[in-house]
């Protein structure tokens, strides 16, 4: 299941150059997660009220073209593959009013227990939702 975010780029999320800071681009891959877990019915409340926290372990970014102040992006994220522990999610940024691929890239997040702060398992009401084999 892909799910696709737009978000109107802002002027605080500007560098010196006038184009979006490189570390923006990780908050657009939050949203578009967050959207992502949202419509597969696991908001974030749901997340905490099982006890678990997601980490993020890796990320990686490729910027293909800068995005500007209005531009208008849309992130696409997909889940690309999960283990009993860990989830990795994808996404491509494209700017629609210039019709450009703008970024993509990928997180890797680690099932970390609230309390104990130590990696974990998925509780097993959230395995199908990462279950990449379903699309």
């Amino acid at each position: 299941m892909m799910t696709t975010t737009k978000i109107s780029v802002r002027s605080y999320e500007l560098d010196s150059f006038g184009h979006v800071n490189n570390a923006i681009y990780l908050q657009y891959f939050e949203v578009a997660r967050c959207a992502w877990l949202q419509d597969a019915g696991l908001p974030f409340p749901e997340i905490q009220r099982a006890g678990i926290q997601i980490v993020i372990a890796d990320a990686t970014i490729k910027y293909l073209s800068p995005a500007f102040f209005t531009d208008e992006l849309s992130i696409t994220c997909d889940c690309a593959s999960s283990t009993g522990a860990s989830v990795t999610f994808t996404y491509i940024v494209e700017c629609q009013n210039r019709n450009k691929r703008i970024a993509t890239g990928s997180t890797k997040g680690v099932c970390i227990d609230g309390l104990t702060g130590k990696p974990r398992r998925w509780p097993e009401s959230f395995q199908s939702i990462f279950d990449t084999d379903t699309d």
